[in-house]
């Protein structure tokens, strides 16, 4: 029976009805993969090849594509067993690769492009479905308190197994080596906890939850949740800033042509843009 499997952002088609083969003619899945590629240009995708996969390994172009609708973007390919999607963005990533290299890619999504998201994804959820696709959700879909409810129905970390209120577990804690904040006080499920945003230097705030180890998630008044370790959270306090806290990160191609420029004396950086100026045909005035 076919079926589409989904974690984070990859969507991965299967048909288990049908045989391996690399052939694209007659061949079930491969048309599925191209109605696939047909749709997403139709929901307002660009679609086209993957340049990176067609300059490197050019014989097997065929079976990669990449598209782009503002800043969300997706890279799919085709194999004899199954067709997959994976949706990302290069806005704000972790890893220096770029962020369809980045784990988690749907918590790292900013806001409107994680909107952009949900929409895009429901509207395929649809089109696999009326093509007779059974859909399978390998992590919790869930959103606010649900999610956390759901979390710990599924966790063999704690004993819920069946539908409970938050409340019922306000107020308990874990093992003290992973209960403690930044200022070592014991964190309670439930408490209201400060951290500041990794991505973005905001301070930020909400209701938390034990995880696993000593993570724990964060529920914020948004109805968002975050998972955050337990040394980065803490209680408010007066030496705190409350506004945005950014570390300078500048990019490394910057910081090198900075250091090199030093080597340089001021006499010698104004005689070489003489010389590019005269080279453009441009008169320079002191």
């Amino acid at each position: 029976m076919p079926f589409v499997s989904i974690y984070d952002t990859r969507i991965t088609a299967h048909r288990g009805d049908r045989k391996h083969s690399f052939d694209h003619e007659d061949n079930a899945l491969w048309s599925d993969f191209i109605e696939t590629m047909r749709f997403m240009g139709s929901i307002g995708f660009y679609v086209g090849e993957d340049k990176h996969i067609k300059k490197r390994y050019p014989i097997d172009s065929k079976n990669h594509r990449e598209g782009r609708y503002a800043h969300l973007e997706f890279k799919a390919e085709w194999h004899p067993n199954l067709f997959e999607i994976a949706f990302f963005q290069n806005v704000q990533y972790e890893n220096l690769n770029g962020g369809y290299w980045d784990f988690e890619k749907r918590s790292k999504m900013p806001y409107l492009i994680g909107k952009t998201y949900e929409v895009v994804y429901k509207k395929l959820i649809r089109f696999f479905e009326g093509k007779g696709y059974d859909i399978k959700f390998l992590v919790n879909q869930k959103r606010g308190k649900d999610f956390i409810i759901e979390d710990y129905i599924r966790s063999c970390h704690h004993p819920q197994k069946e539908r409970f209120d938050l409340s019922e577990i306000e107020g308990e804690t874990v093992e003290s080596y992973n209960n403690q904040d930044r200022d070592r006080n014991t964190v309670y499920n439930g408490e209201t906890k400060y951290f500041r945003d990794w991505w973005n230097g905001y301070l930020m705030r909400g209701k938390v939850y034990h995880n696993i180890n000593n993570m724990w998630w964060v529920l914020l008044p948004c109805g968002g949740i975050r998972n955050i370790a337990s040394f980065q959270l803490f209680n408010l306090s007066d030496t705190d800033k409350w506004g945005r806290l950014k570390t300078h990160n500048p990019p490394a191609e910057y910081v090198e042509r900075r250091k090199q420029l030093s080597f340089y004396s001021e006499k010698e950086l104004k005689n070489e843009l003489r010389r590019r100026e005269k080279k453009k045909g441009i008169s320079h005035k002191e």
